[in-house]
């Protein structure tokens, strides 16, 4: 027991080191981790709104900004109480471990040697999957390693020699389940059809038929107690990232029934692209890469053939595994079909079965398994077909360490052995031949590259084809070596499995060095003559940069959110709200209008754009410049200026007049020159507020924000509708001196209340999270409680 103890700290040990060196790119001061979608800005306005945002909360931007209530993840928990760098810099190396321990003791479990069980646990976590890192993928990466915890909870609740435990496993079980599905649920989906139906599948192997009580100790708490963590969670993120996303693109698709398809299959795995699988770099490390870009199809729009529009591809990362696991992996299935006859062997090939279910369908529009998939309810909505080698990833890790243990166990008496060293030598010989193919033959490839606009590139892109292809092939050569050893009985076994781990380790941190990068973040911190002008006068209203490209797009993406800036414009958003489509489009074709109406008090733009806006001077004198200063761009520094727009709406304001017209009628009633936006506002005739006409501008006025209220003191000398600059959203509650009033749809995408004559105090409030968290934490506490209760030994106080 103590020796198992001692070893199990050795290998928490080992996977912290080498993630401490996996990162080694953040060891300097003020160096944080890039990841593209979590970048140190977008953190940074995450953690500025928790804790106490999981209560509720709302945002200024972009566009008109939005509400909600954050789910209770454990990525925001982290968030909350740790140091911003810190968790920028070691979250990621913290689901690494948690999701290797969590394969080391699944393994373990299965009585796989300690060895294998780490080498299981790197194929798992520390190639492919460990490129969710440098895009930002953090969620899809929690809800991986969760689902290893979970296969071993439901290994745990199938063999407990008790129902009573198993019920107690079944819980904690749940509790993984429910965590999984808050993080992101469409990944959860995913694991789900590879964790389900292995429960189902251990239920029947060790229980069948005769205990029933036994199925209903495992399956009926994880079902419950799960839904209820999630439920609110999974449903309002369905209809918003799954159901919602296809039904937006159908929307756009004018009838044509391949629309969706294009869209969710956007990004699969390209078949004539499949030596990526095995040699890292051979297509190129990312798109837009100096150091080789990537010239495949992956992530290529579906209009791009035809119309040359959209994109010609997007790969962030590399979808490499390696050959020693593929070579490991079939050995493991091939012992496994010759002992399919008991538990273990029947198990492995359960795990070989769904690995390559799952491989087939990462192959999305190239598949006609997939097309099947397609059809299924909820999981033919999910994007990206290629995250599915995600859970491929960890099938093979587990029949890969069963072929690597069952390597050591036949040794010298084993045929296979000999087989294996053989395939690995030929695989070998076979990827040094490509590689000397594509060295000694060069001009077909480099034609195909400058017929792709890639001719500056071709020679390096041959370079890096070849050199895949031989590092693949000294892979290869030094798994025929080690299998050679054992077959040959040269040397200790521990220590030709321990090499077999440390190759794979050095594997992995030859593909990271690639991907993983830090960002100097001094001056971020320091900032700069616009991020402290705004913060010193923009208040609550909005800024809109004019070009978003160049140091104004790094402005966008971490400089404003890091220091709490208000923008207008959209730095990211895949899933673009219909109504969003119309204001930005028919608004939008008059850009002073839509500053206006928006809440926009300052605009950064090219100083030839104030000279434009002279040339009306009624236009030009709303605009006061207040800072000069010059950007980088490829043509040299220009000069651009900062300007502060009198002719805003504030974000708060009273009007004394409005109409009422019906909603699909206000953009373009908005944007007409006919209309005054400052003396008057649209209502809806739901509203049932009279119009009202011919008493004067607005009145600006000022509001006191806290979490997810914003309150503001009227003067009104006659009734007035209070309009406020904020996406209207439905759960908004709105209360005059504390009464609920009705909210009010002002101006297409803004909110409002009527306000009767005198002095009133106005509170709008959003969207309360205060149940659903108290929901949460009860079935947590409870959940873990009776678990404890149930896992107790017997004659235990």
């Amino acid at each position: 027991m103590k020796s198992d103890k001692t070893k199990f700290l050795l290998c928490v040990l080992f996977f912290v080191v080498l993630a401490a060196i996996t990162f080694r790119c953040t060891w300097g001061a003020d160096m944080v981790f890039s990841a593209s979608d979590l970048n140190i800005g977008r953190l940074a306005s995450m953690k500025n709104g928790l804790p106490s945002g999981l209560l509720g909360g709302f945002s200024a931007g972009p566009v008109l900004g939005g509400s909600g209530v954050p789910s209770p993840r454990f990525f925001n928990l982290l968030l909350s109480f740790m140091p911003l760098e810190f968790f920028a810099n070691t979250f990621y190396g913290l689901v690494l471990v948690l999701g290797s321990i969590s394969l080391v003791w699944f393994l373990r479990l299965w009585n796989r040697s300690w060895l294998a069980s780490i080498f299981g646990a790197l194929v798992s976590f520390w190639v492919n999957s460990i490129m969710l890192a440098p895009s930002g993928h953090a969620y899809k990466m929690e809800v991986l390693a969760f689902s290893v915890l979970g296969l071993c909870l439901i290994e745990k609740a199938v063999r407990a020699n008790s129902n009573r435990r198993a019920v107690g496993f079944s819980l904690l079980l749940a509790v993984v389940v429910g965590i999984m599905m808050i993080e992101q649920q469409d990944v959860a989906l995913l694991a789900g059809l590879f964790v389900g139906p292995y429960a189902i599948f251990r239920l029947i192997q060790m229980h069948g038929k005769k205990s029933a009580l036994r199925w209903v100790s495992v399956l009926v708490p994880v079902a419950l107690v799960s839904l209820l963590l999630s439920g609110s969670t999974v449903i309002s993120s369905y209809k918003r990232n799954i159901a919602g996303a296809a039904a937006v693109q159908e929307s756009n698709a004018q009838g044509e029934k391949n629309e969706k398809w294009n869209y969710i299959t956007q990004w699969s795995m390209v078949p004539g692209e499949w030596p990526d699988l095995i040699a890292s770099g051979w297509s190129g490390w990312s798109s837009n890469n100096p150091q080789g870009p990537y010239w495949g199809k992956l992530g290529q729009s579906a209009e791009w053939e035809g119309t040359k529009k959209g994109f010609r591809n997007f790969k962030l990362t590399s979808v490499y595994f390696g050959i020693i696991p593929f070579l490991l992996g079939a050995f493991g299935f091939v012992c496994a079909l010759g002992n399919r006859k008991n538990e273990e062997g029947k198990a492995i090939l359960f795990w070989s079965i769904a690995g390559v279910l799952g491989f087939l369908l990462a192959f999305g529009k190239y598949s006609l398994l997939y097309k099947l998939f397609f059809q299924l309810p909820m999981v033919g909505n999910i994007r990206a077909p290629i995250k599915l080698f995600d859970n491929f990833q960890i099938c093979l890790a587990i029949v890969a360490a069963y072929g690597l243990d069952r390597l050591l166990i036949d040794g010298k008496a084993g045929k296979g052995t000999k087989v294996l060293w053989i395939a690995s030598a030929a695989v070998g010989g076979l990827a040094l031949f490509a590689g000397l193919k594509v060295l000694a033959f060069p001009n077909a490839r480099k034609a195909e590259f400058s017929q792709m606009g890639f001719e500056r590139f071709s020679d390096l892109m041959i370079e890096n084809m070849a050199n895949a292809w031989f590092h693949a092939a000294l892979l290869s050569v030094v798994c025929a070596g080690l299998v050679f050893m054992l077959w040959k009985g040269i040397g200790q076994a521990k220590w030709i499995l321990t090499t077999f781990v440390l190759v794979l380790a050095a594997d992995s941190l030859v593909l990271t060095s690639h991907y993983f990068k830090s960002t100097d973040i001094s001056s971020l911190k320091k900032g700069n003559a616009v991020s402290d002008y705004l913060k010193e006068h923009q208040g609550v209203e909005r800024t809109f940069f004019v070009d978003q490209s160049g140091i104004y797009n790094q402005w966008l993406a971490s400089d404003g959110p890091y220091h709490r800036l208000r923008f207008f414009n959209i730095w990211q958003m895949p899933r673009m709200p219909v109504e969003y489509k119309e204001y930005l489009g028919k608004v939008g074709r008059n850009q002073v209008r839509l500053w206006q109406l928006s809440a926009v008090k300052h605009v950064a733009a090219p100083s030839q754009v104030l000279e434009q806006l002279k040339k009306n001077p009624e236009l030009g004198k709303q605009f006061k410049p207040v800072l000069n200063y010059k950007v980088p761009t490829a043509q040299g520094m220009r000069p651009d200026v900062l300007l502060e727009f009198s002719g805003s709406i504030p974000r708060f304001a009273l009007f004394k007049n409005w109409e009422s017209i019906p909603l699909e009628e206000h953009c373009d009633r908005l944007v007409s020159l006919e209309h005054d936006p400052q003396t008057s506002i649209f209502l809806i005739p739901e509203s049932g507020v009279a119009p009202q006409s011919g008493l004067g501008e607005f009145q600006p006025l000022a509001a006191k924000r806290a979490g997810r209220t914003a309150t503001i003191e009227v003067q009104a000398d006659q009734p007035s509708v209070l309009r406020f600059s904020q996406r209207y959203e439905p759960s908004w509650k709105v209360f005059v001196d504390g009464k609920e009033a009705e909210l009010l749809r002002v101006d297409y995408l803004c909110m409002g209340v009527a306000v009767p004559s005198g002095t009133h105090t106005i509170e709008f409030k959003c969207i309360s999270g205060v149940q659903r968290l108290s929901i949460f934490v009860t079935v947590l506490l409870s959940a873990i409680v009776v678990s404890v209760f149930c896992l107790r030994k017997r004659g235990e106080r």
